[in-house]
């Protein structure tokens, strides 16, 4: 007789590790048309493409990282940690295989996409940190403060 297989749940599309991913996405949604069009203005077409795809793959990268986690935190908190870990190499193996499968487009401006790469990743994460709070009472994204 075998084991039922466990039922595992989705990730709550409102927790707090996607909540902080989109809001992530929402500043690249922001600051998105500047990078292109500076890039576009001073490396062309190329460099505009290159920034594009490089946005776009970092707000991709955090989405799928909160998903991960999301998922593994609703399995136990072991395995938050080797999602964790995991994901980060599969991000790094993305980002890597990126840059490599740009060289070969020559429509793409390479330093341009991977400065961009690098640059939007820790650009967002450094622009995120304003937004954390780092509370028990609430964590995820600080509470919004009322105007009086």
């Amino acid at each position: 007789m075998t084991s039922p297989t466990p039922k595992v749940t989705p990730p709550d599309p409102d927790g707090i590790e996607s909540r902080i991913a989109r809001d992530i996405a929402r500043h690249a949604a922001m600051i998105s048309p500047v990078v292109v069009l500076v890039t576009g203005l001073i490396w062309g077409w190329g460099g505009a493409l290159g920034s594009a795809l490089a946005l776009a793959l970092v707000v991709l990268n955090f989405l799928g990282a909160a998903a991960l986690l999301g998922w593994a935190a609703r399995i136990a908190p072991e395995t938050v940690m080797v999602a964790a870990m995991g994901g980060y190499l599969l991000s790094l193996v993305i980002f890597i295989a990126a840059c490599v499968a740009m060289k070969q487009v020559t429509a793409v401006d390479l330093p341009v996409f991977c400065f961009t790469l690098i640059g939007a990743h820790l650009g967002l994460l450094f622009w995120e940190l304003r937004s954390i709070s780092l509370s028990l009472a609430s964590p995820g994204l600080r509470p919004a403060q009322k105007k009086e």
